[in-house]
């Protein structure tokens, strides 16, 4: 066992010795981005259980999905490569996914309590589901040697920081929110097909698929956790368990705070995705100048 133990200590040394590290690669890109599972819904609903036509959020969002639609996904990312033909390589990145850009504001009536009579009144709703990502992970390019068209495969480790963002604006009053956040760690695979056209520029067009949330999830199950117009620093909820809310009732104030049941839910989204490649030349990928 030792001496297996000190076989991989020196594979691993001589494997980062003989790394060229040479060939830096930015990239810069935006994309769409299609959610899945329980990230896709609906974020409101129709309601005539007061004998008035009246907008509020469905009932299914936040204990049963997030309601996220069709949204853009920019992004950056750094690579360095293992060996002399830019084959293996080690990669960093940051992304932006907003989702629901497509969708346009929810335009209706609320109903408005005054001493036990509901009286409509006109509101505007939007809702956006943010994730700001950051990945570390390793791509493997098999052709990349040719120095014209390569694909390429990659695996992430993602940190994602996610943000639910519902807002509801009544006649030509300010607006009040309602947001839910958390902090995620994730995994995606990246694969595409690069193509350089010169020392300096290239392009790259990928698709990737995150798994958003494999780590972390969580309920808050305390009333001072409730769901509620105005709080701006609630839970996302998104493990099994209950919580409190009256967001989703047609009338303000809401009648009550009910216990809803959260399932617990899978967040992942597919992304199709065009780049640009800058390349770095070092010292080492100079030909050096005859005296």
């Amino acid at each position: 066992m030792k001496h297996f133990r000190l076989f991989l200590l020196i594979s691993i040394v001589t494997s980062i010795s003989y790394s060229q590290f040479d060939k830096p690669v930015l990239q810069f890109g935006i994309g769409i981005v299609q959610p899945f599972d329980d990230l896709k819904g609906n974020y409101y609903r129709y309601d005539n259980s007061y004998n008035i036509p009246l907008l509020a959020p469905d009932t299914n969002l936040f204990s049963n999905n997030y309601g996220a639609k069709t949204g853009l996904y920019f992004y950056g990312k750094g690579k360095i490569n293992f060996d002399k033909y830019n084959i293996f390589r080690a990669m960093a990145s940051i992304g932006f996914n907003t989702f629901n850009t497509f969708e346009p504001s929810q335009s209706g009536d609320i109903g408005v309590n005054v001493n036990g009579t509901i009286y409509p009144s006109s509101a505007t709703y939007n809702y956006t589901f943010n994730v700001f990502t950051v990945g570390i992970g390793l791509e493997i390019a098999p052709f990349a040697f040719t120095n014209v068209f390569s694909p390429y495969f990659g695996a992430n480790m993602t940190f994602n920081a996610m943000n639910a963002k519902l807002s509801r604006t009544e006649g030509f009053n300010d607006s009040v929110t309602f947001n839910a956040s958390a902090f995620r760690i994730g995994f995606n695979i990246d694969c595409g097909l690069e193509a350089k056209f010169s020392k300096i520029i290239g392009a790259v067009l990928g698709v990737k698929y995150d798994l958003g949330n494999l780590l972390l999830k969580n309920v808050s199950s305390g009333i001072a956790d409730r769901y509620s117009w105005g709080n701006t620093n609630a839970s996302l909820n998104d493990e099994q368990g209950t919580y409190f809310s009256g967001l989703q009732s047609p009338i303000d104030p809401p009648p009550y705070y009910g216990l809803v049941n959260s399932k617990r839910k899978v967040l992942d989204w597919g992304t199709i995705y065009l780049g640009i490649n800058i390349y770095f030349p070092t010292n080492s990928n100079k030909t050096p100048q005859k005296k």
